[in-house]
């Protein structure tokens, strides 16, 4: 039962000398008395809390999966560049994406601390430079802990360009915040400051890559289509852009047909959860949902603040890291 995870903690922070609800609080980045609430209440955890504390405790959650029906149907998986590593969640989103194509009216909820993967993989530079940040910064893969990024000039397609062409075809909801924008400037930034780019051509292709890719998430925002940068004649599924002041810790995304729902919560450095139960799927949404209550539509009839965030806004901390 649920109670059972928040009794693991307690045992886990008292063997550490540290108090449950302080540990949780910084951990999960809230106030104390949040943590109390969730303690006392379980089923209040968000479903990228509790992979983060699963992850921090060492806590296997599929251990729960039976142990109450809102947690039947849960799979955990830790990504790492041996069992589980990210050709294998390409090929399970994959699947999903199989699946919402083939049952009409369904739409994917994206709350997004990064841009959402798909679009990179239009961009073969820009999607091995990804790759790459993903294994050697957070997944820590020993070959690459001296290496520096490069990608060869003749490069012309990333070989997972079929994830991008089937979410083109699926209807979306996505929400952004400024870290979503601004969060593969920093690495790039950090890997040509620290040398980390072999060279500079690699670094300027990768640049000019997601100064293409932004160009285009403007472009389907403003006709509130998906778009293919490679055919610009072509109206991919609808498209729905929010820009949210709230903090996403972790990728999210609800997967959403006429006859049910799948939460996919993912984080860089946790792990990946799949989930079609109550607890996952609706602590999910709400969330999400209270993403797009607070925050505002910036598709279609949101010209100033959509120029706003994706042109002026991107312009500036361009300039401001010397990336222009």
């Amino acid at each position: 039962m649920m109670e059972n995870f928040t009794q693991l903690l307690n045992e886990k922070t008292k063997k550490m000398g540290l108090r449950t609800a302080a540990i949780i609080a910084e951990i999960l980045n809230i106030s104390e008395d949040a943590a109390y609430r969730r303690i006392r209440d379980p089923y209040t955890f968000k479903a990228d809390e509790m992979i983060k504390l699963a992850r921090e405790f060492q806590i296997d959650l599929n251990h729960f999966t039976n142990a109450n029906p809102n947690w039947q149907l849960v799979e955990y998986k830790a990504l790492n560049f041996e069992t589980y590593t990210s050709d294998n969640f390409y090929s399970e989103l994959e699947g999903r994406l199989d699946h919402c194509k083939f049952h009409p009216h369904s739409q994917i909820v994206y709350g997004a601390k990064e841009i959402p993967f798909f679009y990179y993989m239009w961009y073969p530079a820009l999607a091995e430079f990804k790759n790459f940040v993903w294994n050697r910064e957070f997944l820590k893969k020993p070959s690459l802990n001296n290496a520096t990024f490069y990608c060869e000039p003749k490069t012309i397609q990333n070989k997972n360009i079929k994830l991008a062409e089937k979410y083109m075809n699926v209807a979306s909801h996505e929400i952004w915040g400024y870290e979503t924008l601004y969060s593969t400037l920093y690495q790039i930034q950090h890997y040509r400051e620290c040398g980390l780019f072999q060279d500079d051509s690699t670094y300027q292709r990768v640049l000019r890559e997601y100064d293409q890719l932004i160009e285009l998430i403007t472009k389907q925002a403003e006709l509130g289509h998906k778009l293919n940068p490679y055919l610009p004649n072509y109206k991919g599924a609808r498209y729905k852009l929010y820009f949210t002041p709230m903090i996403t810790t972790d990728n999210s995304m609800i997967f959403h047909s006429i006859k049910e729902k799948t939460a996919v919560i993912c984080s860089q450095m946790s792990g990946v959860v799949f989930s079609d139960s109550p607890h996952w799927v609706y602590s999910t949404e709400n969330w999400l949902n209270t993403c797009k209550e607070n925050g505002t539509l910036i598709s279609k009839t949101g010209n100033g603040a959509r120029n706003k965030f994706l042109v002026q806004d991107y312009k500036n901390k361009k300039l401001m890291l010397g990336l222009v």
